[in-house]
């Protein structure tokens, strides 16, 4: 019965759509919620500087206030106030009050203002704002390499979960004949009966095992399938992946690749040009503000007032002593634009350092895993002839059972060995900045 649960999990598994890796790359940093996220932070700056743009074109403001006053609105003309002629006298000939009842009344005004000298200013806030549009675009970047990283790794746990369960496999057929092979002796009395329960016992184990292998398998796909953006229970397989050659092991190539795509130089590069632009627009602002004006003021329902007045004109705004606030303004962001600075070489020796110590790495679990394969072929050599001489009965059980354990060992070694070795490979491609 459980032999042919085994030989279901192993028919399903072989029927389950293959995901290669780079399937796998390429569907995460288009699904995955995270990047999703940072791609509409680069929509919201491209809108930002859509925004600043605007302040280039004539800007238009209207101001109503209207309501009932609480006094009344009263004006006095003075006696002569409009002159004073020979054939009529003073006029008016006596103080004139005007009042306006109390009423609903209104003041309306309207502007309509063309920035001249501002465009400089906002010419480099436009400029600023598309910088900042570029360092999210990093950011984006960045996040697709860190999510490209995260699905390798867990790529690479499941091609070694898949392989520990065909060696899984492979140990229980050869317990399964090994169990019905003693047993056949035993009724022969040939070995004890302690020797058939040791080799049940290893059987059971074995099954338990591979049933722990199979729920790892499961887990690791759900979590696989969630940075994939899909639903857990997508069920898929995956491939096997071949050993990268020496040619794609070149240092002095991946440290070139490095300083070119991985997004910590690349953002603070970002961040010198967008400390640089903040002090020229420091600078600006020593400039007058001067706007082309056209202004329009009404006063309804108040008496005597005119109703409209109509000015075009300019309007100017200085603060032309500020107390050295502007001096010290540019020197703090001179000297926040020298931290930049520094901080984009710190950045770039840190990638190079990243990549360097993710070369030596991977390189020592590449030697780790040829040795380790070597051993493991040779054990399973060994166990292979013990057990033809066992048939044979030329060799005792107990000699076979340690022979197994040894082999056992060597795979989980070689197992081991082999996970490093591609997380190595994970971490060092993360490293040069590779999607």
């Amino acid at each position: 019965m459980k032999r042919a649960g085994l030989l279901l999990f192993a028919c399903l598994l072989s029927k389950a759509q293959v995901l290669t890796l780079n399937d796998a790359v390429a569907l995460a940093v288009k699904e995955n919620r995270y990047v999703q996220i940072s791609a509409l932070d680069v929509a919201k700056a491209g809108e930002a500087t859509e925004a600043t743009k605007t302040a280039r074109l004539p800007q238009f403001n209207t101001y109503i206030l209207g309501g009932e006053s609480l006094t009344p609105i009263d004006f006095t003309i003075p006696r002569g106030a409009l002159g004073v002629y020979p054939a009529t006298g003073p006029i008016p000939a006596q103080n004139a009050t005007i009042s306006t009842p109390q009423n609903f009344s209104a003041l309306i005004y309207a502007s309509a203002a063309q920035p001249v000298t501002q465009q400089r200013k906002i010419g480099l806030a436009i400029r600023e704002s598309r910088v900042g549009e570029e360092m999210a675009e990093e950011s984006l970047r960045q996040k697709k390499q860190d999510t490209a990283h995260q699905v390798k790794e867990a790529y690479y746990q499941i091609v070694q979960t898949q392989t520990q369960i065909s060696s899984a496999q492979e140990s229980l057929k050869y317990l399964t004949e090994l169990a019905a092979l003693t047993e056949r002796n035993l009724a022969e009395q040939t070995v004890l009966k302690s020797d058939s329960l040791n080799v049940k016992a290893k059987l059971s184990n074995q099954r338990y095992q591979l049933l722990v292998l199979q729920d790892t398998l499961a887990s690791q796909k759900e979590a696989l399938n969630r940075l994939l953006g899909r639903d857990l229970a997508t069920d898929f397989s995956v491939e096997e992946q071949p050993l990268p050659g020496a040619e794609e092991l070149d240092l002095a190539a991946a440290r070139k690749e490095a300083s070119a795509k991985r997004s910590e130089i690349r953002e603070a590069r970002l961040q010198t040009k967008k400390t640089e632009l903040d002090v020229r627009r420091e600078h600006a602002e020593y400039l007058p503000d001067i706007s082309l004006q056209l202004s329009y003021i009404s006063l309804p329902n108040i008496s005597f007032a005119p109703k409209n007045i109509l000015s075009a004109g300019f309007l100017l705004q200085w603060q032309p002593f500020d107390w050295g606030q502007k001096k010290h303004k540019i020197e703090e962001l001179k000297s926040t634009s020298k931290q930049a600075v520094l901080t984009a070489q710190d950045a770039e020796q840190q990638v190079l350092l990243d990549v360097n110590q993710k070369f030596r790495k991977l390189m020592e679990t590449r030697a780790l895993l040829d040795t380790q394969a070597a051993v493991q072929e040779t054990e399973r050599e060994k166990l292979r002839v013990m057990m033809n001489q066992y048939q044979q009965k030329a060799a005792l059980l107990a000699d076979l059972l340690q022979e197994q354990a040894l082999v056992a060992q060597a795979d989980n070694q070689y197992q081991q060995a082999l996970a490093g070795f591609w997380t190595a490979k994970a971490g060092f491609d993360h490293a040069v900045g590779r999607d």
